[in-house]
């Protein structure tokens, strides 16, 4: 149930595309999903994106950090990575491209 309710979260958080790939891991469970915001219109998955092998960027954090995020929107988001809250790897251009989608 949490699961379903995270992947619903995303789909009100990531609603343009930003040409890139995320995968969401939530700290201390089993539970990881994708966000592929290639289409025009981002697709939220708990299987890795067609094509998606190295290239990616990778979010680790705690399930009420998360969840805080994104229901709150952009500014958790800064606020969570500065905090250290959020943990990003991988692929940092994706973040500045989605940073803009959220302007």
């Amino acid at each position: 149930m949490v699961d379903e309710e995270l992947l619903e979260a995303a789909t009100h958080f990531f609603l343009r595309s930003f040409d890139g790939v995320i995968r969401i891991e939530v700290l201390g469970g089993e539970f990881a999903f994708w966000v592929d915001g290639r289409p025009s219109v981002p697709t939220i998955s708990k299987e890795s994106p067609e094509g998606v092998t190295t290239r990616f960027c990778l979010w680790r954090i705690d399930y009420p950090d998360l969840s805080r995020l994104l229901s709150d929107g952009v500014q958790r988001l800064s606020s969570s990575f500065i905090s250290q809250r959020l943990k990003i790897s991988g692929d940092f251009a994706v973040m500045a491209r989605l940073d803009a989608t959220h302007d």
